[in-house]
């Protein structure tokens, strides 16, 4: 083994500023951990990664860009941005682009490394960490280092690989060295970087929120004694919709719903309310209205004449109290599961997975975006704290303020776990067949078949051929107008759940390509390890794990992606995945924001107000939901809903002057979408017939 020796570029001493200030590193449970890693020397990433970032600002920053490396070869942007991971050296405008990251960018122009080692070390998990322990722990070896590691910091790495790129990156940043007996020691300058860095101590690793724990949080006395004493009839009947809060950038919730309550101290009218609203925060006399309901809604307005209003009793003690913990209170005395959703948090979730949760524990319907509208409110009023992006935890303070109030007890449901329920559905079965198959090595026909319905099951026309010399399927699909293209699909079980190399035959592969006219070829298995990866990448031949192939069938079930984009994955072009996934998540959004439009339809029909008189523009949709919605839409994506809508097949609402009214349930425009669905469906079943 060969020791090089790679001459970094040197920090400028000029502008190494004393006074640095490093990335706040997030909190240690929503940190990756995995380690970025850009191939080449162990020694080489901090060049590499100069080197890279250089060329990236003389580009457009498109996935597709090719960029070459140091060794000579040559990657593409989206190559870069797969291997530098979740590190915050990049950053994405979701739009196929990546740019350097503010951080990255003041590192490359400073030499500074500290800034960079701060950045990874704020993104990643035991990254400064390890400084550390080579100071209590001077001269261990790798294996040492992960032991000592997985014991204290409760790290499930499977391989010494992850230990082994972070101590690279450190190297690579002279903060440590490898001597000749293959022992680690800190260096000089890894000895000078450390009190900058926030180090993450065993014992917060483990850190559990006590929910009996004590607290000061006191409610005031009328609100407390409410919050206390409702019954599960009563939390049951609570209100679904959280209802229209305008916002500013200079207010969170929590001050613009008590800005909004001030304007009620004395009594007004409704006139006057949203004059006052309108003027302070720039929202048309509709946007108002529609605040001053959802205050109403909340419990802290009550209509006291014709046209008057005035706060509540619960509420002027809120604001009398000067504490946040009175608005979430009330609120959950009058929404429906808000200060539930707090228990549910005690370890860190995003709000997707809390959304399936909360509605599988209490049988609601509840969107995605009035689970965001309660976890504003919660975040304002400091019950949860938000650690990273789209992730969220229960503070110590709100697990003490969910335990004085009474929380909707979990009705008994009687029926069976969701995951045995789903396996009675046919893509369930299908699943189920497949994941017993891939294992079932004693009959490999079993496992070809279910991967030709798998197949069949993305909307592709496939045969089971099988037999010597022939694919075990054989794929079609359209790639063009009257343009029919193949691809082969070659099914590997296994009684061990593993795929090896010895077991797969790479150029009878190539042979059925060429046999089958096949544009490319796909090998199916439970999982692949060894040399088989490495070879599959050489003969341009795309692994599918069993995992993935799941994930695929469940997504393109759900929110199915165009079949080209999955044809596109299959066939290993670069970014395949990527591309799927950013095509479910605007299928998603599509659809939220579908049903987002309906149910605003829904309420204001069902509770017309006198300007409105049940009707709404897309205008009006749009300051509805602009605050509710992530990310936040638009006219122009709001319209082609309503268009689709109040179609004729569908025939959901009905024009009025600029506006829409809803006139029929919700439940008749599913039923006739269904229809249509149930029509489309028999076509799909007689071409496979024919």
């Amino acid at each position: 083994e060969h020791i090089v020796c790679i001459m970094a570029e040197e920090p400028n001493p000029d502008l190494l500023s004393t006074n640095l200030s490093l990335p706040t590193p997030r909190d240690w449970a929503v940190r990756y951990g995995g380690c970025p890693w850009l191939g080449g020397s162990i020694e080489d990433q901090v060049q590499r990664l100069r080197e890279f970032l250089k060329k990236l600002q003389e580009t457009d920053g498109s996935y597709n860009t090719e960029i070459a490396s140091p060794d000579g070869s040559v990657r593409t942007v989206g190559w870069y941005s797969r291997n530098l991971g979740s590190s915050g050296i990049l950053a994405s405008n979701g739009e196929g682009h990546v740019k350097i990251s503010e951080t990255a960018a003041q590192w490359l122009s400073t030499a500074d490394d500290r800034l960079l080692a701060g950045l990874i070390h704020s993104r990643i998990r035991l990254f400064g960490e390890i400084l550390q322990i080579l100071r209590d722990r001077p001269g261990i070896t790798h294996e040492e280092l992960y032991k000592e590691a997985s014991a204290k910091y409760q790290l499930d790495w499977k391989t010494l690989d992850p230990v082994r790129r972070r101590v690279g990156w450190l190297r690579s940043l002279k903060y440590v060295e490898l001597t000749f007996n293959r022992t680690i020691h800190l260096t000089k300058r890894g000895e000078d970087v450390l009190p900058l860095l926030k180090i993450v101590q065993p014992a917060d690793v483990s850190r559990e929120l006590d929910p009996q724990a004590t607290s000061n949080i006191t409610l005031p006395a009328a609100i407390a004694q409410e919050a206390s004493q409702m019954n599960d009839e009563k939390l049951s009947k609570r209100k679904n919709a959280f209802g229209y809060i305008p916002r500013s950038n200079v207010r969170d919730i929590y001050e613009s719903i008590k800005h909004l309550c001030l304007l009620f101290d004395p009594e007004t009218t409704k006139e006057e309310f949203v004059s006052r609203c309108s003027a302070d925060f720039g929202v048309k006399d509709s946007s108002g209205i529609s605040a001053l309901y959802a205050l109403r809604s909340m419990g802290l307005v009550e209509q006291v004449s014709l046209n008057g209003y005035r706060l509540t009793v619960n509420a002027r003690e809120w604001i009398n109290s000067e504490e946040r913990w009175g608005l979430l209170a009330i609120a959950h005395t009058k929404i429906f599961v808000v200060g539930e959703l707090i228990p549910y948090m005690k370890e860190v979730i995003r709000v997707p997975t809390l959304q399936k949760t909360i509605n599988r524990a209490y049988g609601s319907q509840l969107s995605l975006s009035e689970i965001r509208s309660r976890i504003h409110l919660l975040v304002a009023c400091s019950a949860i704290e938000q650690l990273a992006p789209g992730q969220f935890r229960a503070t110590q303070d709100g697990l003490a303020l969910a335990q004085q109030m009474s929380l909707l007890s979990e009705p008994e449901v009687p029926n069976q776990p969701s995951t045995v329920v789903e396996e009675t559905t046919a893509s369930g079965v299908l699943r189920q067949e497949v994941t017993e198959a891939a294992t079932d090595s004693k009959n490999p026909e079993r496992f070809e078949k279910a991967i030709q319905q798998c197949f069949e099951a993305l909307g592709y026309h496939a045969e089971h051929l099988g037999g010597p010399g022939k694919t075990d399927v054989l794929v079609h699909y359209t790639d063009g107008p009257g343009k029919t293209q193949r691809f082969i699909v070659d099914a590997k079980s296994s009684a061990s759940g593993t795929i090896t190399d010895n077991m797969v035959q790479f150029p009878a592969l190539k042979d059925h390509v060429t046999k089958h006219k096949a544009k490319f070829a796909v090998l199916v298995g439970p999982t692949f390890v060894g040399r088989v990866v490495s070879w599959a990448d050489e003969n341009n031949i795309v692994l599918l794990d069993l995992a993935r192939l799941k994930l695929l069938l469940d997504n393109q079930d759900r929110i199915p992606a165009p079949l080209d984009v999955v044809t596109d994955f299959l066939s290993g072009k670069e970014d395949g995945w990527s591309a799927l996934e950013t095509a479910w998540g605007q299928q998603q959004r599509s659809v939220e924001l579908l049903i987002e439009v309906i149910d605003c339809l829904r309420r204001e029909f069902n509770n017309p107000d006198g300007e409105t008189e049940g009707a709404l523009s897309a205008e009006q949709i749009y300051f509805l939901l602009r605050d509710v919605v992530e990310p936040r839409p638009t006219q122009a994506s709001i319209k082609p809903l309503l268009d689709l809508i109040s179609s004729p097949l569908i025939q959901g609402t009905h024009a009025v002057g600029k506006g829409w009214v809803f006139p029929d349930p919700p439940k008749l425009i599913s039923q006739r979408l269904r229809t249509i669905a149930n029509r489309i469906d028999a076509l799909s079943e007689a071409e496979s017939s024919s």
